[in-house]
């Protein structure tokens, strides 16, 4: 059975990934380390099909962190090595 990859969220600013971690953490697992120094969530799915939910509620509250904490940066960070900015744009 091949395992999971975890969603990661790149945070430029420590208050803006607390929040998003109390967001995301008591539903989805949401846990907050760190990577070169700077603040990185890490959600591990437990399934396909809820990685898929996780990605949906990354996105929405990217949305609630970006009103609060307009100067932070915030990254999702894609298994192939790219990042995306969050929230993204609107279509």
């Amino acid at each position: 059975m091949a395992s999971i990859p975890p969603v990661l969220v790149a945070v430029s600013d420590r208050a803006a990934a607390e929040l998003m971690v109390d967001i995301m953490g008591k539903d989805y697992g949401a846990v907050l380390g760190e990577a070169d120094g700077e603040p990185l969530i890490v959600v591990v799915p437990i399934d396909d099909t809820r990685r898929g939910v996780v990605l949906y509620r990354v996105i929405q509250a990217s949305r609630t962190v970006a009103a609060r904490y307009p100067d932070a940066k915030l990254f999702l960070l894609t298994e192939e090595g790219s990042r995306w900015r969050l929230p993204p744009p609107a279509l």
